[in-house]
């Protein structure tokens, strides 16, 4: 299947041309997880269509990168390039070298899609192109979040929790945090020159997505939704705020809502008769993995081990004896090690700083990446943030947007201080110029 997906690929991509081929991807990865997952080999996770994509991104950027070398996406491999490089050296060492090869390869996608815009991204109109672009491929898991309500087939252990066309609710809701900043940068950004009726689509769709994220009941991710919302409120459109008078209707129309943020009041010991709650089940995760990751503190036991390893370690008895780590940062450190949780934060210290260079030049909707970024490493301390493909392929994509738009300011203020020192200097040669013939003129008299 990965190899007949392949050819079919490279096929399209011949046909279409990569630009299409991207933007084909951009449009319909997001509700393709249901296909994608008929389609592989095993049960385990084996390579299936959706594999055959991710190489086929990776493919199409390495096409990018031969075709057009003076392109400089120097920043791009500047920040991924030691945590990519860590992962690959941990492969050879993990208890299962295929998966962690496979897991390279999906992070090397990460930043793949950090990369693209540096070839597909030349001005404010691709960007507004791509951003609605991305803003379209939420409409059919929206649909099917809907369908999902009103056929009672979003009813879990947990109450009524939609995942549209993911593969998990938390996996969903982190992709609407991604399309809520998108709708926001939309709306901040004047020089879109978005029309009123897009402007007035955009608006109404806002109370659907944040309807849509409640009803996730993520924890993590309402926290950011709250940060990136406020933001927008606060910086650019403080009418917005009136989108929390909902808030109360849903809460009484929805109690279990809030019963999704109580149930953190029980259940927080293991010697209680209660069952564990989520995060004192986290908690009680990490804190067993402790003296594993203290054995090997620098490089860890191999990329994809913690699931591995897990049974040996962890006091509770647990489904096919393994789990995931559920912490981007506890998995690094038993996994890569020090090292390898140090290159992984080294990434979004490089994008903080792009972020911070682009207030610089007054591009005021970086506090909105700012914000998705933070929710992103929020997310990242209890989740299972490396294997959320789809929606990281769409975060990513926008912070490379944002290094391809600070290298154009950069490059605009060079333009114009080159043209006013030569305004300066012609300036001064016509002032020159007139004091010479005021001169003859005079000796002539």
């Amino acid at each position: 299947m990965l190899i007949i997906g392949a050819v079919a690929l490279i096929v399209i991509i011949w046909l279409c041309g990569t630009r299409r081929f991207i933007e084909a991807v951009i449009l319909t990865r997001s509700f393709c997880d249901p296909l994608f997952t008929l389609s592989k080999l095993d049960e385990g996770g084996g390579m299936g269509i959706g594999a055959a994509v991710n190489l086929a991104v990776i493919a199409v950027a390495a096409w990018c990168i031969l075709s057009r070398p003076g392109v400089r996406f120097a920043p791009v491999v500047r920040a991924w390039g030691p945590f990519l490089l860590v992962c690959l050296v941990a492969v050879p060492f993990s208890p299962d070298p295929p998966t962690a090869f496979r897991m390279v390869l999906v992070l090397v996608s990460h930043a793949v899609f950090c990369l693209l815009p540096f070839y597909v991204v030349h001005s404010l109109n691709d960007l507004r192109r791509f951003l609605l672009i991305i803003l379209a491929s939420s409409l059919v898991p929206t649909l099917t979040a809907f369908t999902q309500l009103a056929l009672g087939w979003s009813q879990t252990e947990d109450g009524t929790r939609v995942q549209a066309t993911f593969t998990h609710p938390n996996i969903y809701a982190f992709y609407l945090m991604v399309i809520l900043t998108v709708i926001f940068v939309l709306l901040a950004e004047k020089r879109f020159l978005l029309s009123t009726w897009m402007r007035r689509a955009l608006v109404i769709y806002i109370p659907v997505v944040l309807g849509l994220i409640v009803l996730t009941k993520t924890r993590s991710v309402l926290a950011g939704t709250a940060l990136i919302f406020l933001t927008y409120a606060f910086l650019f459109d403080r009418r917005s705020l009136l989108y929390l008078l909902g808030l109360p209707v849903m809460v009484v129309a929805m109690p279990e809502i809030v019963e999704r943020f109580t149930d953190l009041q029980q259940g927080n010991y293991r010697d209680s008769y209660e069952a564990l709650n989520s995060y004192a089940f986290r908690i009680l995760l990490w804190q067993s993995s402790l003296d594993w990751i203290a054995e090997r503190p620098w490089f860890g036991w191999g990329l994809v081990g913690f699931p591995h390893y897990v049974a040996q370690f962890f006091p509770l008895r647990l489904a096919n004896d393994t789990i995931d780590a559920h912490s981007v940062l506890i998995q690094l450190l038993f996994e890569v090690g020090a090292v390898g949780l140090i290159a992984f934060l080294w990434i979004y210290m490089n994008v903080f700083n792009v972020l911070k260079q682009m207030l610089g030049f007054n591009v005021r909707w970086s506090w909105l990446c700012i914000c998705l970024t933070i929710g992103y490493l929020f997310m990242a301390y209890s989740d299972n943030m490396l294997g959320y493909l789809v929606p990281t392929w769409y975060m990513c994509f926008l912070i490379g947007s944002c290094w391809v738009v600070l290298n154009a300011c950069r490059t605009s203020r060079r333009e114009s201080g080159r043209l006013s020192r030569q305004r300066e200097l012609e300036s001064f040669a016509v002032a020159r110029g007139s004091a010479g013939v005021s001169d003859v003129v005079q000796s002539t008299k």
